[in-house]
This record gives structure tokens, C-alpha cells and sequence, in this order.
């Protein structure tokens, strides 16, 4: 159990707790608490953005909760697509979902997510972002904020102003706004470029700018992909940080990834699927 500021250490020789999807905090869905930062880093491709949104649709399944999103590596489309083949559970393409599933989920969708868009030819800073989410918040009840990742934020600062110092003021916004409107914000952040990278996971003072980051978050997650042919190409999720023991511990859960439906399950469930690339027919 993590007791105090930064990432829990890793200790050489002694194994991890390991985890199931539904125990570990910010994944189990009965424990996600209102008003905290969630921190999650991995390296790219390893499915950062992919496990937010299954975490997602499963607490808008139990809770309802409604969520804004700012996801700037996600086209609308894309994004929207797999949303619902995770909420239906079924496919676009090869055992598709079917024209009234679709026309029931383009609602939920219109129900449950809200985009925070910058349409200009500008990167979006924190507080806009964060000016935004709160008229989300008063407008429409959402509980929960994806900001995706920081790294494609603008972060002007003045030249009086360290990295670390912006860091710092930038995530006590974040965690005010949380704080002050109930809200629970997820913050992807990438690491910083890992050389001589032997493909282990990284950990969260890997993230570019600021320990920082470490030391404000109230749960730290890493993300990670097991590309191990012999061990079943499984999907890591590592809880390095929790603040509050109501969310849950430290520990390693090993999921599968249905590629088909984009849903995460324990490794020890079945989750083989396969896609044919084949449009779904809308009529007209």
C-alpha cells in the first residue's frame, strides 16, 4: 500500500500482488472516487488510450457516469467507433453489430461523452481545457475528464518559469478543478524518450517534465503491453500509486485485448476475436 508521496518502490526478487481488472484501483469500477487525478503513462502503442475507454464504458454500464473527453490523438470518427463496439460488445466489421444496435449506441454516445475540441489551428492549453470540462460539468452532470495525453498540450510558460515550476501550478489546477466539482480526471502523460529501452515497462519518473507529476496524482498507472510471443501478448496494467486505500493497492493485473470489440478481460478469460474489414451498411 502506497503511504506517502511518489511511486511505491520496486523491489528486486519479490513478486508483485497481483491484480484482476476488477480489484485494482481506478480500474474497479466500484472505487473510482470523485475529485481525485488519476495519472497513466506508458510507451507508445501500448493501449493507454484503449484501456481508459473500456474503463469508461464500464462505469457509465454500472454508474452512468457521463465523461468529457479531450483526446487529441483520436479522430471523432475512430473514436467514436471504438466506444461503441466496447459498449455493444460487437464489432463494426466481420459479426457486426447490427443497424439498430448502431442507431441505439450513436445515442448513448450523444448521452454519456462530451468532446472538448480545439477546432482551431492551436494547441489547447490546461485551462481552457479545464474551462470547458466545467461547463460540462454544470451543463450536463459529467463526473469524469480524459485529458489525453499532456504532451499535446500548449504549454507556453514565461522565461522566469521552470519546467518544474509550471508542472507544479499546472497540475494544482487540475487537481482544484477535480477537487472543487467531484470530478475524477484521467491524465495521460508519455514518458520521455527511453534509450537503450529494453522493453520493460517504464515507471512514472520515466514521464516527461516533472516529478511532479509522481507527487500529485492520488493513483499512478503504467500501462503495458507484453509483446513476449511465449507469454500470450497480454496487456500489463500497473498500479504504482494509490494515495487513498478506499481505491484499492499497488499491484499488477495481466489482461487480454479483444481486438475484435476492443474489450479488456483477465488473462485467464477467453477473448479471441478476429475482424474482417467490412463497412456497416446504413440505410439511407
Amino acid at each position: 500500500m502506497m503511504g506517502g508521496e511518489g511511486e511505491a518502490p520496486s523491489v528486486q526478487g519479490r513478486k508483485e500482488k497481483e491484480l484482476t481488472w476488477e480489484e485494482s484501483p481506478a480500474m474497479n469500477i466500484e472505487q473510482v472516487v470523485a475529485g481525485e487525478l488519476t495519472l497513466i503513462t506508458g510507451v507508445p502503442n501500448s493501449g493507454k488510450s484503449e484501456w481508459i475507454d473500456a474503463l469508461l464504458c464500464n462505469i457509465n454500464e454500472r454508474h452512468g457516469w457521463k465523461f468529457a473527453l479531450c483526446s487529441m490523438e483520436n479522430k471523432v470518427e475512430e473514436h467514436a467507433r471504438k466506444l461503441l463496439e466496447k459498449h455493444i460488445k460487437k464489432p463494426f466489421f466481420s459479426a457486426r453489430m447490427t443497424v439498430e444496435e448502431f442507431e441505439a449506441g450513436k445515442k448513448w454516445l450523444d448521452d454519456t461523452f462530451y468532446l472538448i475540441r480545439c477546432e482551431d489551428d492551436c494547441l489547447p492549453s490546461v485551462t481552457w481545457v479545464l474551462d470547458c470540462a466545467k461547463l460540462a460539468v454544470l451543463r450536463y452532470g459529467v463526473r469524469g475528464l480524459v485529458i489525453d495525453p499532456y504532451n499535446e498540450l500548449d504549454h507556453q510558460r514565461s522565461n522566469f518559469q521552470t519546467e518544474t515550476e509550471y508542472v507544479s501550478q499546472m497540475l494544482t489546477k487540475v487537481k482544484c478543478f477535480a477537487e472543487q466539482h467531484s470530478c475524477h480526471v484521467w491524465f495521460v502523460a508519455h514518458p520521455k524518450q527511453l534509450h537503450n529501452w529494453d522493453g520493460r515497462a517504464p515507471n512514472l519518473y520515466d514521464i516527461s517534465g516533472s516529478a511532479h507529476f509522481v507527487n500529485k496524482c492520488d493513483n499512478g498507472i503504467v500501462i503495458h503491453r507484453d509483446r513476449n510471443l511465449t507469454t500470450g501478448l497480454g496487456v500489463e496494467v500497473y498500479v504504482r500509486k494509490v494515495r487513498n486505500k478506499v481505491s484499492g493497492t499497488v499491484g499488477v493485473a495481466t489482461l487480454s485485448y479483444n481486438r475484435a470489440t476492443g474489450e479488456f478481460h483477465d488473462k485467464d478469460q477467453n477473448c479471441s476475436g478476429t475482424a474482417v474489414m467490412q463497412p456497416l451498411q446504413i440505410p439511407s
